[in-house]
């Protein structure tokens, strides 16, 4: 079995096959929700998790402590790499996510090579607003 997706099963899959996750509601709002996968987190990761979740048709939530995705970023933009193959490209753009929407990179936002720290969330609520994720923001796990 390839290595990542073995990564990918014990960091983001193993713990839904333990158990459901309950959600509580505010009072105001119908019954709790279960779902089979949580994914803590709405940055790169989180995201990416949910991304193959939702493609694989996966019951999951990702839950997000702050108003929106990647809220701790300050990253550089990678997009320059000098050549045109367009795997050898994704490969060193590490601020683009995969999904199969060749369209969906990062440099849709910005395709400065430093862009401003707050363009790497605005691409991570665009990847999770145009795949349609399962994100619920302001919601603390705790510990």
């Amino acid at each position: 079995m390839d290595r990542l997706l073995l990564l990918l099963l014990l960091l983001f899959l193993l713990p839904g096959l333990i158990g459901s996750v309950l959600i509580d509601k505010p009072a105001d709002q119908p019954a709790a929700d279960r779902y089979d996968y949580c994914v803590l987190g709405a940055g790169p990761a989180g995201l990416q998790a949910g991304h193959f979740l939702a493609r694989a048709r996966r019951n999951y939530v990702i839950l997000e402590r702050n108003s929106g995705p990647g809220s701790f970023f300050n990253i550089i933009n990678k997009i320059y790499t000098g050549r045109r193959n367009r795997e050898f490209n994704l490969r060193h753009d590490w601020n683009s996510l995969l999904s199969d929407r060749p369209d969906l990179l990062f440099q849709r936002i910005s395709r400065d090579l430093y862009p401003h720290a707050d363009a790497y969330p605005r691409y991570l609520r665009l990847f999770a607003e145009e795949l349609g994720l399962a994100v619920r923001y302001g919601v603390d796990v705790g510990r």
